[in-house]
């Protein structure tokens, strides 16, 4: 099922047309139809937070968290309490919570991982609509859009030689004809002039795929060194105190300085999760599936024409008998790669791999030499890498054409210059992202990390992030040092957190569960799968799926 896109009747992009916004009534409605209660207006929206503003202007504790509004009862009005964060985990999900939290107002954050600079060549690509949504809030809505290749349709097809269509998706469209997406997955912000034709709406639709390495990069140039001074400290634990607040463990045996929160951002394998108490080493389950990325490198004529300029903003979906594959294409102008994704079930006779979801391992990559490595070893390394790409590359194709792929997928592998093997893990739904004394929580796949099949583990963190960020910023501090809040403690913050993100969290997770051992399906599911695939994409409930996943949880007016 397109875990990444919405749905519409309509077989081909729309046409370029100026499409109303419905009425706060008609909007409204709906999202009490979803169970999305708006605030009533004396809340005032986050549009005062949503503005293209740099985020090193923010002065220290005053004007975002001033100017931002919840629906929480007594939001206050002045600066945040003067809180110490440390954040673990330098991935999307701790940079953007990083972000947010200066956003409103709490500067003195440091994040910590393990890896001296963030890590900017690992990684594929990936879709992001309500994450789109929530940068747009936190005033980087510029950064998606040059960063971003513009979803415009997608494309699910059955392998072999009558190719039937399954579905065939209009995304902007979808979005703009439902009343509460077209508010809350579109921005006002001007839009680029070379946005494609389909998309040059009233409103920009915040849906697009984007290059996991472009986005750490920019995410990382709009924090401030000191933010970004426990990179290179490999983190193994936390210990909380007795009055309160929390220590990081170290792998050379030494202890930071006390933080008031500690934020585990840091994956599927988190070392806060395992500090907690009731949760300790409970460990990701093996779905059952393998999934090999493919990621084309720098443009050249051979990448370039691997897929046809009209398709680069289509997502292309093949279901065959116990394999699924998906073609699209991420990144801005000037910096598009092709991704192509094989999704086999895994019969037992491939090891069963403990690597993350996130944690991307490579089975091979030309572009991940140290910049301190001296000339001699970096060309060993290099052709190390080109072997293994080989070996890689290989046994992609070999895996497609065993299930009968078609032969422009096949092409997009063939491409490729870098590859990721990896084993879909999740976690079970946890009692509390949050320690008993509030010093220690959770974010992103640390807390609920969830198969890839609806394509909204990036889009969840960042919704993480937001609410986290805004919830602290309204607890009250002792010592009249901020004015009243709507949480007694960071406790009551985090409680409150994970109230407003915690169910929707688990919905998708185990949604995705499901979905993947469909899509992977062979023989009789395959068979139900394709029928009910085709009745779901003609009668439109796919993009009802798909708006229910992407649709904001961050308890506000969205």
């Amino acid at each position: 099922m397109p875990a990444r896109i919405h749905a519409s009747s309509a077989p081909t992009p729309a046409p370029a047309r100026r499409v109303a916004r419905p009425s706060r009534h008609q909007a409204d409605g709906a999202r009490r139809r979803r169970g999305v209660v708006p605030p009533s207006p004396s809340s005032s929206p986050s549009s005062s937070v949503a503005g293209p503003k740099p985020l090193r202007s923010v002065p220290n504790g005053g004007e975002a968290a001033a100017s931002t509004a919840s629906n929480e009862p007594g939001r206050p009005v002045g600066k945040p309490p003067p809180l110490r964060v440390a954040i673990v985990g330098a991935g999307p999900c701790g940079l953007v919570t990083a972000i947010a939290l200066r956003k409103f107002g709490i500067d003195d954050v440091t994040i910590f991982d393990r890896y001296p600079t963030v890590r900017p060549a690992v990684g594929a690509a990936f879709n992001l609509n309500g994450g789109a949504a929530i940068l747009d809030k936190l005033g980087l809505g510029k950064i998606f859009r040059d960063l971003a290749n513009p979803m415009t349709r997608v494309r699910a097809r059955r392998v072999g030689g009558d190719r039937i269509t399954l579905m065939d998706l209009n995304v902007p469209k979808m979005i703009m004809d439902d009343p509460v997406a077209s508010t809350t997955l579109t921005s006002s912000e001007h839009l680029p002039e070379n946005l494609p034709r389909e998309l040059r709406d009233e409103r920009d639709v915040l849906c697009g795929t984007v290059l996991r390495a472009d986005l750490l990069e920019a995410l990382s140039e709009t924090l401030p060194e000191e933010t970004l001074s426990g990179l290179g400290k490999d983190v193994t634990g936390a210990e909380t105190s007795p009055g309160g607040g929390a220590r990081l463990l170290f792998g050379n045996g030494e202890k930071s300085d006390r933080f008031d929160l500690v934020v585990g951002c840091d994956g599927i394998r988190s070392k806060i999760r395992e500090s907690m108490p009731g949760i300790g080493r409970s460990g990701a389950k093996y779905g059952g599936i393998r999934i090999l990325f493919g990621v084309t490198g720098d443009a050249t004529p051979e990448t370039s024409s691997a897929r046809r300029e009209g398709e680069r903003g289509e997502a292309h979906q093949w279901f065959g008998d116990g394999c699924y594959t998906l073609v699209f294409t991420g990144g801005g102008e000037g910096r598009k790669r092709d991704n192509v994704a094989v999704c086999v079930a895994d019969d037992g006779g491939v090891t069963k791999r403990r690597d993350e979801n996130a944690g991307w391992l490579k089975m091979g990559s030309v572009d991940d030499v140290d910049d301190d490595a001296d000339a001699a070893a970096a060309d060993e390394r290099g052709r190390s890498n080109r072997a293994s790409n080989a070996i890689a590359r290989e046994e992609v194709i070999a895996t497609m054409e065993r299930y009968g792929m078609p032969r422009e997928a096949i092409d997009v592998a063939a491409s490729c210059e870098r590859f990721f093997d990896i084993g879909v893990h999740y976690h079970d739904p946890i009692p509390s992202w949050s320690d008993p004394t509030g010093s220690l929580v959770l974010a992103g796949d640390a807390c609920h990390a969830m198969p890839p099949f609806l394509g909204q583990g990036a889009n969840q963190a960042f919704q993480d992030a937001y609410v986290l960020a805004r919830n602290l910023s309204a607890v009250r501090s002792s010592g009249g040092k901020s004015l009243s809040g709507a949480f007694e403690s960071v406790k009551a913050a985090m409680d409150a957190y994970e109230a407003t993100r915690k169910p929707s969290t688990t919905r998708i997770m185990q949604s995705s569960r499901v979905i993947g051992f469909v899509e992977t399906g062979s023989g009789p599911v395959a068979f139900v799968r394709d029928v009910a695939f085709a009745g779901l994409g003609a009668t439109g409930l796919v993009g009802k799926i798909f708006l229910q996943n992407a649709s904001l949880a961050i308890g506000e007016e969205d």
